[in-house]
């Protein structure tokens, strides 16, 4: 199905895609929806901006991995959790503390200046405005890693800016579990299947890192996640602490009014299959391999996988917007 065009709960395999090919495509219709600790640092409102050629960049190593955790953090209640466009929200007003919160044009514009993105199609829940929306969020424009790295950090400030397209790309992920794959369903299903993340961590920092994920630990990835499907393999998505994640939930046999759930998209440009999860997906580490040796690109080095299983979808607190 045509759709427009994406973290693990530390850094995300779409994070490492923009790190590694920084292209801006300047298009909306890329992506097809499958069918059926410390305080953190002040916002940078300047968006992340691509620059120079990916062919000439060495390894880039990602710095966004944070000890595990298995809670909601309180900032994230108040302004994900909790927020709604249709609240009368007070306007954004920086801190600290930062108070309200930015309506969804002034939250979009230092990514999408052009007039043609302040348009939204068709209502909240329908097939048109997830195209858009998941164009928005997938491009090159640092849209999505921003989202994700003011999750992780808990940075409030971030959210607060942030909220409406965060609230906006929740609701691609939004299910009525009797409705799906059902004729007053969604245009859409929830991914099932098993599917790879690759994160790049700093050699002296990877065993560490890897050490956190013992067989049998439970975690949230607080943030959007982003996978490659497991017959595209993980290439060039790859890093040094790699996961295999197995989700095998059916939300149509959940018994909830709603569930978040991931979706599987493809991007038509590049060819990758990409799965998304929703923040707060609650993983268990169902087993550590092996650390194999690899060389790539005259670069040797250690990599650890941990094979993953998802055990909870999140479920909204408030009633969804989704009118199918």
């Amino acid at each position: 199905m045509a759709w427009g065009r994406e973290d693990m709960g530390t850094l995300t395999s779409r994070q490492l895609v923009t790190s590694r090919r920084r292209s801006v495509v300047p298009a909306v219709a890329f992506v097809a929806l499958c069918a059926f600790a410390s305080r953190p640092t002040s916002w940078v409102s300047r968006p992340w901006k691509p620059q120079g050629k990916s062919l000439k960049r060495p390894r880039v190593v990602c710095l966004a991995v944070q000890p595990l955790t298995a809670e909601m953090s309180e900032a994230f209640k108040r302004c994900v959790e909790e927020y709604s466009p249709n609240d009368p929200n007070e306007d954004f007003q920086e801190g600290p503390p930062p108070t309200g919160f930015r309506n969804l044009t002034e939250c979009i514009r230092p990514y999408h200046p052009n007039p043609q993105w302040q348009i939204f199609p068709g209502e909240v829940g329908s097939f048109e405005r997830d195209q858009k929306i998941c164009s928005m969020y997938t491009l090159a424009t640092g849209l999505f890693r921003d989202i994700n790295k003011c999750i992780r950090d808990d940075n409030e400030d971030g959210l607060r800016r942030l909220a409406p397209m965060i609230w906006e790309i929740r609701e691609v992920l939004r299910f009525e579990p009797t409705k799906v794959c059902k004729p007053e369903g969604r245009k859409c299903k929830p991914f099932m299947g098993k599917c790879l993340r690759g994160l790049e961590i700093p050699e002296k920092e990877v065993e560490q890192w890897a050490a956190l994920y013992k067989a049998g630990s439970e975690f949230v990835w607080p943030a959007f996640t982003s996978c490659q499907l497991e017959d595209g393999g993980l290439w060039p998505f790859d890093g040094n602490l790699n996961f295999e994640i197995e989700c095998n939930i059916d939300p149509s046999k959940l018994a909830v009014p709603e569930v978040f759930a991931p979706v599987s998209i493809k991007r038509f440009i590049g060819g990758s299959n990409e799965v998304l999860f929703p923040p707060q997906t609650k993983f268990r580490v169902k087993e550590e391999k092996d650390v194999q040796r690899v060389t790539e690109n005259d670069e040797t080095r250690d990599v650890h996988t941990r094979v993953l299983e998802v055990i909870e979808l999140p479920v909204p607190q408030a009633p969804g917007e989704r009118r199918r």
